[in-house]
């Protein structure tokens, strides 16, 4: 294979009058950013490759060259070239290349100097993974444990602390439309991402309230290199998801323009379903209900991008809209009728981002944006023997609410000063709610801040970075933010510590909101007050490198002591639930990860261990704390003569510890159970890169249910389990890129 690759590049290129030297790996993939370097009649001569591994020399050489090739990844060549086209196959060095980390830095920094500690996803481990949204991605990250609704969606706790204080950013703009206080992860899709960065512990102070649990931003693919190129990506799994999108993007000169849009379609799925390899038409009996409802997603973004020497400009506009059916179970006594809900999901978000360096030293960005989402609820009311539908005459069975967010950001940043860097940012939020079901069909709420940043580097090995908030909310009083962060490198050895003050007040949801249908019955409450609370977190890494591989070994410490945290409870004497002040709230944990890199193999082994207070579980009189392990675990083997990287990942989730009052007000222990997940991904690449194709086994322990008791939870009924996956599936998925 690689030697037929290798001959179809040499012969399109005795077409061409132009010289084409290319870059790969053993993988036969193209290497971007390879520098090439010659004198050619006196006149020195420099290249950087494309996307594609391509130099272009325009200038045909009649006798061999010689030519010096560098890359920051792999290693140096010095060598000679002849007047025909040539292709290099370069081998890696053996060092793993830093990342550059972007979410609250003063700068873009390498992932090894942060002084906060930050997990980076990259898009290879996005596709090695088949991850299609934030869900799947997330669902395999140590500190992590994610919950599922079949309506409201999917969630994620981090260190133990979930919903509203989780803040998932798209390159740096927060992402609204929270149901029970939570983003639905799975709505979040990955085709145009580069890369996830995820940091643990409050970020108040950088990106206000919400950022007390953890922050998690996307980072968009922004530019393109070549004059034009076009990705596709299909998408297959057995349980009924079928996926496809494409990406198109122009370039010229300083200018790019780009074109994302897509469809992702799940057909719903019951236990016991039969298996079918494309959507059927079904009888309309008491098997229409799904265990899990269908589910209908477009999305689409249109982007530009100018860039000059001094400035970057980025406009954009991106849609996304969403329906999930709910089919009701036939009614008694004939099962000739039901009832049938539709929820929509609607986003519209523009936006502007400006880089302006003033020099080579000092920058500002601005950032702005306008974010608007609307969740629609219908209900129908369905003859099953026509087929015929009409809404139904109850207005609680109908609703439109819209939530609207505009953000304004300017940040200016100095690094002058190799001691001393510092960044000054105003940031401005201001959130609108209307609808039926919110209390006075109208709310808003604004929250607007000056934050200072300063970054103090004494010694080579030790840096500190103090910072703080001042911020006025339209609703309540906001305290000073503050937040300390330390780091000393030395060597193979690194240790960072920090503390930081989080803030959060109450949403406009959690204020004013009602959400009530067959399942779920919300109600907001306007008296709440507003969440603080501490943070500590150590981390110690370190690592050793040997002459093929490298290993590196990290372990996290961490303590969150939460007041007023504000949970979802049942209003006495009633079946509704509301919003309340739990009063103390408390996380503590450890966690411990081994990395195995080498050039063929990358392996991870993590372990966590995270405990949970609240004043319940002190009432109990059983433990203060109660804990909850987990363990991730995966293999990448990459097999460089078959141009295929296998990959296995398996997730423990230990038992979950919770407490509740029964009907006597008597303090019960109970445990969300737990589980594992197992999957087996193969990934094999042709033509340098330009085609992918995987194919694995999701699921492969067959995990759907879960023991878990709720005493009517969020829900309208009790119910002793909770769904966690489909069941075993199967996927395949294929790209193209040109």
């Amino acid at each position: 294979m690689r030697i037929a690759v290798i001959f179809f590049i040499m012969l399109n290129s005795l077409l061409v009058d132009a010289q084409n030297v290319r870059f790969i790996d053993n993988l036969m993939k193209p290497i971007e950013d390879v520098y090439l370097e010659f004198t050619l009649n006196g006149i020195e001569e420099k290249y950087s490759s494309n996307l594609d591994g391509l130099i272009t020399i325009d200038k045909k050489n009649n006798s061999n060259l010689n030519v010096k090739i560098s890359h920051v990844r792999y290693q140096s060549l010095n060598t000679n070239i002849g007047k025909n086209d040539t292709v290099f196959i370069l081998k890696e060095k053996n060092i793993i290349v830093d990342e550059v980390v972007v979410t609250a830095q003063i700068k873009p920094t390498k992932l090894s100097e942060t002084i906060q500690k930050v997990k980076v996803i990259s898009r290879l481990d996005i596709d090695n993974q088949a991850a299609n949204n934030l869900k799947d991605l997330l669902d395999k990250e140590m500190n992590m444990r994610l919950s599922y609704d079949n309506v409201l969606g999917s969630s994620v706790s981090i260190q133990g602390i979930s919903g509203q204080n989780v803040k998932i950013l798209v390159d740096g703009v927060p992402v609204i439309g929270r149901l029970n206080g939570d983003i639905d992860l799975s709505q979040i899709n990955l085709n145009n991402i580069s890369k996830v960065e995820i940091i643990e512990g409050p970020l108040s102070v950088d990106f206000g309230t919400d950022a007390l649990a953890g922050t998690i931003n996307l980072i968009t693919d922004k530019d393109s290199k070549n004059l034009f190129s076009s990705s596709y990506n299909l998408f297959y799994e057995s349980v009924g998801n079928y996926n496809a999108d494409l990406l198109l993007s122009y370039r010229l000169k300083k200018h790019s323009v780009s074109l994302d849009f897509g469809r992702k379609y799940f057909d719903g799925w019951s236990k016991n379903e039969e298996f079918s390899l494309f959507p059927k038409s079904q009888l309309a009996d008491t098997n229409r209900t799904k265990s899990w409802n269908p589910k209908e997603q477009y999305f689409g973004k249109l982007q530009y991008r100018f860039k000059s020497k001094d400035n970057t400009l980025r406009l954009y506009y991106d849609i996304y809209d969403e329906k999930i059916t709910n089919l009701g179970y036939p009614r008694l006594p004939y099962f000739e009728a039901a009832f049938d809900d539709y929820y929509y999901t609607k986003r519209n978000n523009f936006g502007v981002d400006i880089d302006y360096n003033l020099n080579d030293f000092k920058k500002i960005n601005i950032l702005s944006s306008f974010n608007d989402y609307q969740r629609i609820k219908n209900t129908y009311f369905k003859d099953l023997t026509t087929l015929e539908q009409t809404l139904t005459s109850s207005s609680s069975d109908q609703d439109t609410s819209e939530f609207t967010l505009l953000m304004n950001k300017v940040v200016f940043s100095s690094f002058s000063n190799q001691q001393i860097n510092y960044q000054i940012g105003f940031d401005s939020k201001v959130e609108s709610a209307k609808g039926q079901r919110i209390n006075n069909t109208q709310r808003s709420l604004g929250d607007h801040a000056i934050f200072i940043t300063s970054k103090w580097t004494p010694t080579n090995y030790f840096s500190v970075k103090p910072a703080v908030r001042l911020s006025y909310n339209s609703k309540f009083k906001v305290p000073i933010i503050p937040s300390l962060n330390m780091i000393y490198k030395a060597n193979d050895f690194t240790a960072r510590f920090s503390y930081a003050r989080g803030f959060r007040s109450p949403s406009l949801k959690e204020l004013f909101f009602e959400f009530v249908d067959i399942n779920h019955n919300i109600i907001g409450n306007k008296n709440l007050d507003s969440e603080n609370s501490d943070n500590f977190q150590l981390n110690i890494d370190s690592y050793s490198r040997f002459s093929n591989f490298k290993l590196e070994y990290g372990t996290k410490l961490f303590y969150n002591d939460i007041n007023n945290l504000i949970s979802l409870a049942q209003s006495p004497g009633s079946d509704e639930y509301t919003y309340f002040n739990l009063g103390k709230y408390k996380t503590r944990g450890v966690s411990a990860k081994l990395d195995f890199k080498s050039n063929k193999i990358n392996a991870s082994l993590a372990f966590s261990n995270v405990g949970r207070y609240n004043d319940l579980s002190e009432e109990s009189s059983v433990i203060s704390f109660s804990h909850s392990n987990s363990l991730n675990t995966n293999l990448s083997y990459a097999l460089s003569q078959f141009y295929t990287t296998f990959s296995i990942f398996y997730n423990y989730v230990g038992k979950l510890p919770v407490f509740y009052k029964n009907a006597n007000e008597e303090i019960i222990e109970s445990e969300v159970g737990s589980y594992q997940l197992f999957d087996l991904i193969v990934r094999k690449t042709f033509l340098s890169g330009k085609i992918n194709f995987s194919f694995g086994l999701k699921n492969i322990f067959d995990v759907q249910d879960i023991s878990s008791f709720s005493a009517a939870g969020v829900h309208s009924s009790s119910s002793n389990s909770q769904s966690v996956a489909y069941g075993r599936t199967f996927f395949t998925s294929l790209n193209f890129k040109f």
